[in-house]
């Protein structure tokens, strides 16, 4: 790459003359040690470990979607209401300050790329583009469904009252060799999240993006530097004045250097630095031969075009905060999900058990009948129906055994999941304590639209994502600017004759200096800066477009899952007709078997009888699956709304593990 450059240089300082060493032209009444002192305070700031939380003011809150719908809420209630295709035009403008609102930049000339505040356009593209998709989904009906669910949700679910199986759901079946416990669904959420190493994990990865937080910050931190260098210059004399007659000119030099020195907020560099030189030559020029030299030096390298200005400084910080509170929506996603199958799990157990009592309770049937039908035998019961009720007893008592086995599988996921000592070890029978009757409320009245927009982590992962690509974007852009630094430096200097390192800091015959350059470069074709640039705007369209995706796919699910509410409530009232109609046929066909019926119809008769009671537990245990189906139904809705958490009144909160160690837990709201 073919570059300009240009430097201009001024340096105040007299010749020699006869003095024992360089001094500037005028005296100095202010005492080095002093401005070394005040300097370097000036440059030691921000050295403190800074937290690994995003910060506040960096972070649109208490969500990426948020100012969007606030700015949608307010501009309808004063009366402005935008077509998707007029908030559409207002993402495809750049517009990125008050004073340009009505320009469209080209993208690629330099006055758009030398924009000072990355940051400023960033968010006001992220703001249009979550108003643009608001406005759009409104006009697509999205979230129609929402009120149909709470039209359902008014009616209330019929409850376990003729159920005769609920009340031994919760009562132990007393096998031999185990303990029980009582679990309800909220202390299995609370141990869940108390316990879980799963969700202890997703807690890490927060955390460990927080880490880029204070690596961002750390850019910016004092330094403390030092150099030292010893040096010998061994030279033919070519003058007898050179060397004062010696055949050879000696010149041996120790120097030692230090400081500190900083990076600044608006992309310059500043440093404070103490050098002291001491010279032991032969030379004529140096009177004495052994002298000491302090020079105190501040400097200061500000770029003005490429890397220049806070906002483009900054920008790694504001995208590290952004990262993190990703990260955090992830965990919230995570442990949503988490919670989710917990409460799966916990309904499962809850239908195994129930199935387990029915089989149980239909396997003593069986018995029975097969024993009456034993009895019978002389009176209208032939051979074959007393071997067919012995036949269905012994599948029936199998069936039971299979239930059994379905109750211990699904008290070892519920345990796996909850991580609980409490669950363990596995000869503790678990006891369901809650009952799926929907107590919990599905929605509320303000529950609408723009609260999915605010709440659902994944929307909010994908807005922020987007902002942090549009401030990548502006930072390449910056990054493939020409070159311009300013350069600044002034110094004090002193002398002392012979090793006297404190009488030349202190010398009062001060001398000093400046200097005040520009160094410029710029490439002379596409080089890899505007490559990169490329590359950065190429992922920000994708990035736009993800978010549309996201939201497309979040909403569909959000119906989705509104539906199978619906359906699911519906269902449980059809299952319970459907098993009151099943029992009233049993007791039929047991009252007319109980009666007695003549040898020509016993076959017919029995066999009716041991349907109906298949059918009976069929539709029993239907009951129980419909129930649990709505419970896991409603939340499932209540994720898909991102409101999961907030249902069980939990929010993340970054605390300090047991090796003090930073991590993000569920904790309850206060």
């Amino acid at each position: 790459m073919l570059a300009y450059s240009y430097l201009v240089k001024f340096n105040v300082i007299r010749p020699h003359g006869q003095q024992r060493w360089p001094i500037g032209y005028r005296e100095m009444s202010v005492k080095k040690p002093l401005v070394l002192i005040a300097a370097s305070a000036i440059v030691l700031t921000g050295c403190a470990e800074p937290s690994i939380e995003p910060g506040f003011r960096d972070l649109p809150r208490p969500a990426g979607f948020s100012p969007s719908v606030k700015e949608e809420a307010d501009a309808n209630a004063a009366g402005e209401n935008l077509t998707s295709a007029q908030a559409r035009r207002r993402v495809d403008e750049f517009r990125v300050s008050r004073n340009s609102a009505s320009q469209n930049w080209p993208v690629d000339s330099i006055t758009y790329k030398g924009f000072r505040n990355p940051g400023q356009r960033a968010i006001y593209l992220r703001r249009s583009l979550g108003r643009y998709a608001l406005i759009e989904a409104k006009e697509n009906g999205a979230g129609v469904a929402l009120s149909k669910v709470r039209q359902v949700a008014k009616t209330s679910a019929p409850g376990t009252s003729g159920e005769w199986w609920a009340g031994s759901i919760h009562k132990t079946d007393l096998t031999p060799g185990e303990r029980n416990r009582a679990i309800s669904l909220p202390e299995v959420v609370s141990d869940t999240i108390k316990h879980s190493h799963q969700i202890a994990a997703f807690g890490d990865l927060p955390a460990i993006r927080g880490t880029a937080i204070q690596e961002a910050k750390g850019r910016f931190v004092p330094e403390f530097f030092a150099e030292v260098s010893k040096s010998r210059e061994n030279e033919r004399a070519t003058s007898p004045a050179i060397a004062a007659g010696a055949a050879r000119a000696i010149t041996d030099e120790e120097e030692v250097e230090f400081g500190v020195r900083s990076r600044l907020i608006t992309g310059g560099e500043v440093s404070v630095s103490q050098r002291f030189t001491t010279t032991d030559t032969n030379r004529t020029a140096y009177i004495p031969g052994e002298q000491t030299e302090s020079r105190t030096i501040i400097s200061l390298v500000q770029p003005l075009l490429r890397g220049s200005g806070v906002g483009q400084n900054d920008s790694p910080r504001r995208i590290a905060n952004m990262d993190t509170q990703i990260a955090v929506e992830e965990f919230r996603r995570q442990s949503e999900a988490h919670l989710l199958e917990t409460e799966r799990a916990y309904w499962n157990l809850y239908v195994a058990r129930a199935v387990f009592i029915q089989k149980s309770h239909l396997a003593g049937h069986g018995q029975r009948l097969a024993s009456q039908v034993r009895n019978r035998s002389e009176i209208d019961a032939d051979p074959v129906l007393i071997n067919r009720a012995a036949a269905l007893a012994a599948q029936w008592r199998a069936d039971s055994v299979r239930a059994k086995a379905a109750v211990d599988n699904a008290e070892f996921r519920l345990a796996a999941l909850v991580n609980s000592p409490k669950m363990g070890p596995g000869n503790v029978e678990l006891l369901p304590a809650s009952a799926p009757n929907g107590a919990l409320q599905i929605l509320s009245v303000e529950d609408t639209l723009e609260e999915i927009f605010v709440n659902r982590p994944e929307l909010q992962q994908a807005i922020l994502q987007y902002e942090a690509a549009l401030l990548r974007e502006g930072m390449a852009a910056n990054e493939s600017l020409p070159e311009l630094d300013l350069i600044l430096e002034a110094s004090l200097s002193g002398g002392a004759d012979g090793r006297d390192i404190s009488g030349a800091f202190s010398d009062s015959d001060n001398g000093n200096g400046h200097i005040v350059g520009l160094k410029f470069s710029v490439p002379l074709g596409f080089d890899e800066r505007d490559a990169r640039y490329k590359r950065r705007r190429l992922e920000t369209i994708q990035q736009e477009r993800q978010v549309l995706s996201v939201i497309s796919t979040i909403l569909a699910e959000v119906n989705v899952s509104a539906n199978e509410y619906i359906i699911s409530t519906q269902d449980l009232n059809a299952q319970r007709r459907a098993q009151q109609a099943a029992q009233r046929d049993l007791s039929t066909l047991r009252n007319r078997w109980n009666d007695g019926v003549g040898e020509g119809q016993s076959i017919a008769v029995f066999s009716a009888l041991l349907d109906a009671y298949e059918r009976a537990q069929l539709n029993e245990q239907s009951v129980v699956t419909a129930r649990a189906t709505r419970e896991i139904a409603a939340a499932n809705l209540a994720r898909a709304r991102g409101v999961l958490l907030q249902r069980w009144g939990l929010r993340p909160q970054l605390v300090n593990d047991v090796r003090g160690q930073p991590t993000y837990k569920l904790s309850k709201k206060r």
